[in-house]
């Protein structure tokens, strides 16, 4: 009988152990992201429409979401060592999978050319850019062709903090081209000066039409595993929209 009454006590003791170390699951994933309205910001109900997106499906799947605002060359290196669990949004760069899984599309966009409305800019092929000075952020992937035509000083960019900053270039002259994607390019320009919205416009072909995704870090050890987490929540997030 003593010896039944320890080996059930043994039993139990497993159990709630179990269960104890089931209820220490960390369910929180912490991202690390840069500011890009209307799609992510600090500023906007709910952090934007990207952010609801991941927060969503993270929570579909039983996850709670802490997102980190920094500008975006930081948020990159802070899940890079794994000091975060994920970055957002990025487009796809084969040298990123270095490190980091990259999600299901999370967002899409179509990447345009701002300039002043007294240039007369056209462009057929990216070589075309080449004499201009263009105006970028700090950070920033343009694509694969045109990060290879400014990595190899065959176009000019001169790159700072914010968007604004580069409209207001712009308006000054001070630089001639500034890539943006098109939402993002005019959610700032609304915000400046009448007289700066009324001098800015932007070529109507796109150079780049792109998908946005979250990263998760190689250094994190959930790095996979909230990958897949991610997916499929965000599969059941697509669906239940379609409802």
């Amino acid at each position: 009988m003593l010896r039944k009454l320890i080996m059930t006590a043994v039993w139990l003791q497993a159990v709630l152990l179990s269960f104890a170390q089931a209820n220490d699951v960390d369910n929180t994933v912490k991202i690390a992201v840069g500011s890009w309205p209307p799609f992510i910001s600090k500023e906007l109900e709910g952090y934007g429409s990207v952010a609801q997106t991941i927060k969503h499906a993270f929570a579909l799947e039983g996850y709670e979401v802490t997102f980190t605002f920094y500008p975006w060359a930081r948020a990159y290196e802070n899940a890079k060592t794994g000091e975060y669990d994920a970055t957002a949004v990025w487009m796809f760069d084969e040298e990123r999978t270095q490190h980091f899984y990259f999600s299901e599309p999370v967002s899409q966009e179509q990447f345009v050319f701002f300039h002043h409305k007294d240039l007369d800019f056209d462009w057929a092929q990216l070589e075309d850019l080449k004499g201009y000075m263009l105006g970028g952020g700090l950070g920033y992937s343009y694509g694969a062709q045109l990060d290879e035509l400014i990595e190899t000083g065959q176009v000019t960019i001169n790159r700072v903090n914010t968007p604004s900053q580069n409209l207001l270039r712009l308006y000054h002259k001070r630089i001639d081209i500034f890539p943006e994607e098109r939402h993002i390019g005019l959610y700032y320009l609304k915000q400046q000066p009448a007289d700066v919205q009324s001098q800015i416009t932007y070529h109507p072909t796109p150079f780049l039409s792109n998908n946005g995704y979250v990263m998760f870090s190689k250094q994190s050890p959930r790095g996979k595993e909230l990958l897949a987490i991610f997916n499929q929540g965000l599969l059941k997030w697509r669906q239940q929209k379609k409802e």
